[in-house]
C-alpha cells in the first residue's frame, strides 16, 4: 500500500501544540484497537495463521454468514508511554490505513465468533512521538507496513436487514484520528452494522499485531505480550 498522507489540519495541529513541549504518562484504549498492557514479554514469532482461522472459532463451521472486506484510512494506534503532544491523551504513535477482512460464524441460536484480519496496512509514525514500548522518541519519515487481526467471541441478535452488506467489499471509510486519539464520524463499529445495539459479551480470545520499519525497528503487541520498538 502507498505510503498515506496526515491531513493538513492534523500537521498544523501538532506543530502548535509542538510549542507547548509538555510530557506527561497516559494510556488510553479502544475496544477494536490500541494496546493491552498484559504484563508479558512476547518472546516468539509472531504468527497469525493458528489463531485467526476457521478452526479457531470452532469444529465443523461451514461458510462464514458474514464475510466482508472494507478499507479503513487515517486509524490510530496507540503504544505504552506518554503523549508527548497531547499529555491527556494515550501514546497514539502513528497513523495507519489497512483492509480488514471481516468473518463472521455462527455458534449457538444467538452467539457469534468473527475472525477480523488486517491485511495490506501501512503506516507513519509521528516525529518526536513516544515510541510504542513506552520508551524513545520516533525519528523523522519512519514508515512501515502492518498486519494482524483478532479473534472476538459475543452474543447478539443478526439483523434482520443488515446495515452493510453480508459478503464483499462494504466500503472505504476514512477515521481521520488525530494524535490525540480523536477521530471523525467515518468510524464505524462493524458489529453494530449486523447486530442489535443489545449485543453483549465482546471478548478476544487472541489479537496481536505487528509492525515493521526496516532499519527503524519492529513492534509486535500480542496476547502473548510485547517485543520491539519502532524509533
Amino acid at each position: 500500500m502507498k505510503k498515506i498522507g496526515i491531513a493538513l489540519s492534523l500537521c498544523s495541529l501538532v506543530l502548535a501544540v509542538l510549542a507547548l513541549n509538555s510530557v506527561r504518562v497516559f494510556a488510553n484504549d479502544w475496544q477494536d484497537r490500541g494496546h493491552r498492557d498484559n504484563g508479558k514479554h512476547f518472546n516468539g514469532d509472531f504468527n497469525t495463521d493458528k489463531q485467526l482461522t476457521r478452526s479457531a472459532c470452532g469444529d465443523k463451521l461451514g461458510k462464514p454468514i458474514i464475510d466482508v472486506t472494507e478499507n479503513v484510512q487515517n486509524d490510530t494506534d496507540s503504544g505504552f508511554g506518554a503523549n508527548v503532544y497531547f499529555p491527556s491523551a494515550g501514546n497514539y504513535w502513528n497513523v495507519e490505513s489497512y483492509t480488514r477482512h471481516i468473518q463472521v460464524w455462527p455458534t449457538g441460536e444467538t452467539s457469534w465468533c468473527a475472525i477480523v484480519l488486517y491485511d495490506n496496512g501501512h503506516f507513519n509514525a509521528f516525529y518526536k512521538q513516544t515510541g510504542p514500548a513506552g520508551t524513545g522518541i520516533i525519528g523523522s519519515d519512519v514508515d512501515g507496513e502492518m498486519h494482524g487481526g483478532y479473534r472476538a467471541t459475543f452474543n447478539g441478535t443478526l439483523l434482520s436487514t443488515t446495515l452493510w452488506s453480508k459478503n464483499g467489499f462494504v466500503g472505504t471509510f476514512n477515521y481521520d484520528c488525530d494524535i490525540a486519539g480523536n477521530c471523525g464520524p467515518g468510524r464505524v463499529d462493524w458489529v453494530g452494522q449486523y447486530f442489535g445495539p443489545g449485543y453483549t459479551g465482546f471478548d478476544q480470545p487472541w489479537w496481536g499485531w505487528q509492525y515493521k520499519a526496516g532499519g527503524h525497528g519492529t513492534w509486535v503487541n500480542a496476547l502473548e505480550g510485547s517485543t520491539g520498538n519502532i524509533l
